[in-house]
């Protein structure tokens, strides 16, 4: 995995510090490790994003359309669960359908890190049934959440292509698999028509 720096978590190796200043330390990492699939089609270091940079847009998202285009989703539960979509990447790293990691074995290391970063924290047992939940698409947000997530990825490709960082159709078709809502499909579908060429 192409990251930026070791994982902060390194850091306090050795010292006894409080559970959330320890979750943060791992956590932290996520700002640290690129999105493997852009760097994997061209995109340099210095353009890539990070995984936080990633869950922070998707989050975004998450806000503005449940609010606007889902009045029946729980806003905020779309806004909690996308924050937490990807945490189990602060251990298992970045890993992409080009990895040749199974489905199956993916999700077990990702739980083990959710389970390990937030089952320290007060409210861990409650936020790793929202990570749960939307790994198994398990309600109306997490689907959305999980739309949302390749939406993410179509808006960012879009932003590289208008920065002359290469032809994305890959991605955008990928983004089109994914979107099952009508209302995203819409914007996706808009934003093809923003693609330069």
């Amino acid at each position: 995995m192409k990251t930026k720096a070791a994982p902060p978590i390194a850091l306090l190796q050795g010292r006894k510090t409080l559970p959330l200043i320890e979750a943060y330390f791992e956590l932290n990492h996520l700002k640290q490790l690129f999105r493997q699939g852009w760097l994997r089609v061209g995109i340099t270091p210095e353009r890539c994003e990070s995984v936080a940079e990633h869950s922070f847009f998707v989050a975004l998202l998450g806000l503005f359309v449940a609010e606007s285009l889902f009045p029946e989703a729980d806003a905020s539960k779309v806004v909690r669960i996308a924050l937490l979509h990807d945490l189990g990447e602060a251990y298992a790293g970045d890993i992409t359908p080009h990895d040749g990691v199974d489905r199956e074995a993916k999700h077990a290391l990702e739980r083990r890190a959710v389970e390990t970063i937030l089952g320290k924290l007060p409210r861990g047992a409650e936020y790793l049934a929202m990570w749960d939940e939307y790994e198994h698409g398990a309600s109306f947000e997490a689907r959305l959440v999980r739309q949302l997530d390749r939406l993410e990825m179509g808006l960012q490709a879009c932003v590289y292509e208008h920065q002359g960082l290469g032809d994305l159709s890959q991605f955008f078709a990928s983004v089109e698999k994914a979107l099952e809502a009508p209302e995203l499909r819409a914007v996706l579908a808009e934003l093809e028509a923003l693609r330069p060429g």
